[in-house]
């Protein structure tokens, strides 16, 4: 079945067919060269069929296709090195998404190996353009499955792909002077506003790997003008990272602490009575408790962010205590998450 983003590259190809034949027509009924005449409608089909069938093809059977420009691959044969740390970029980022939307969904124990691995549904040329698909979880834990959540349910595994999904939204609200506070109607939960913010930021470009900007499609994203991250953009969203949480509200939470990412100065609170869990941006005060204090339980106090006023969601932690330390700081049991 042919997708949406195909159908409407053979619609156009259709029209110029169309016009292609008319304009043979006339040239032959008036005596001029058909070849000519139709010189320019068959250069917009080789354009068409070259570039934009391609990536319309990638769009409709990938979940995500990134399109990288830039001089490390605005060639026909970019080096092996620059397109394996692209796909490494995404890989890592499309595994921290899906780690978080499963740790923010349900306190419930699940496998998740460290093999997890988005598929690559394809690869065209024209820059470089990279279509990623997200495979549901295996209905077992054998070893080389690429997605093995035990337990997890197709309402999970569908936010997870709808979260991966979501990147292709970020840059609509970025602009160098800041992030449109629209961006919060897009993304209404705040804890997953910021992990896809994250890892926006993390693969926009920094511009000194020859890769001057991004985009992201998704293929339920309508047919509108594609928007670039570039490394100014990357900036904007690294300072709007800095202090996410934009709300008054107060609280204090008791939990685990989960899932640090010591770069972005995250962790997850899970196991929170009433809750479940709440993610959590911390400062430089807290780094060294923070690294030593990985599934020990802890009460944190600060602001806060909701969903729709309601459950918590995402802090910006104030003050950090820990209550009591694991017994075994290492060596976690093979189900966690």
């Amino acid at each position: 079945m042919m997708g949406i983003w195909t159908e409407t590259v053979e619609r156009k190809a259709a029209i110029i067919h169309t016009q292609l034949a008319a304009a043979r027509h006339l040239a032959l009924a008036n005596g001029a060269s058909e070849d000519a005449v139709a010189a320019p409608y068959l250069k917009l089909l080789r354009t068409l069929y070259s570039e934009e069938f391609p990536f319309a093809q990638l769009t409709d059977s990938s979940d995500l296709v990134a399109r990288f420009k830039g001089p490390a691959v605005d060639v026909h044969d970019p080096t092996v090195s620059i397109v394996i740390s692209l796909f490494s970029d995404i890989r890592e980022q499309i595994r921290g998404i899906a780690k978080s939307v499963v740790g923010l969904a349900t306190d419930k124990r699940m496998v998740w190996p460290s093999q997890l691995d988005p598929h690559l549904s394809g690869v065209a040329h024209g820059s470089l353009l990279v279509g990623i698909s997200v495979s549901p979880p295996a209905s077992d834990t054998t070893k080389g499955h690429q997605y093995e959540i035990e337990g997890a349910s197709a309402q999970v595994f569908e936010s997870v792909r709808t979260a991966v999904r979501s990147l292709s939204l970020v840059a609509r609200y970025v602009s160098e002077s800041g992030v449109s506070e629209s961006i919060r109607e897009a993304f209404p939960d705040p804890a997953l506003r910021d992990t896809v913010m994250l890892a926006a930021k993390r693969l926009a470009p920094t511009g000194r790997r020859g890769i001057d900007s991004v985009s992201f499609v998704s293929p339920d994203q309508q047919h509108e003008k594609i928007k670039l991250l570039t490394p100014k953009l990357r900036l904007a969203l690294a300072h709007e990272l800095l202090a996410p949480v934009k709300v008054s509200t107060e609280g204090t939470f008791e939990g685990f602490l989960r899932e640090i990412d010591l770069d972005a100065r995250r962790f997850e609170i899970r196991s929170v009575s009433g809750v479940g869990a709440i993610r959590c941006v911390y400062g430089p005060m807290h780094d060294r408790t923070v690294k030593a204090a990985l599934d020990a339980r802890i009460r944190v106090a600060g602001r806060y962010d909701s969903i729709e006023g309601q459950r918590p969601r995402f802090m910006a932690v104030n003050t950090l205590e820990v209550l009591a330390m694991p017994s075994v700081q290492l060596n976690l049991p093979d189900d966690e998450v």
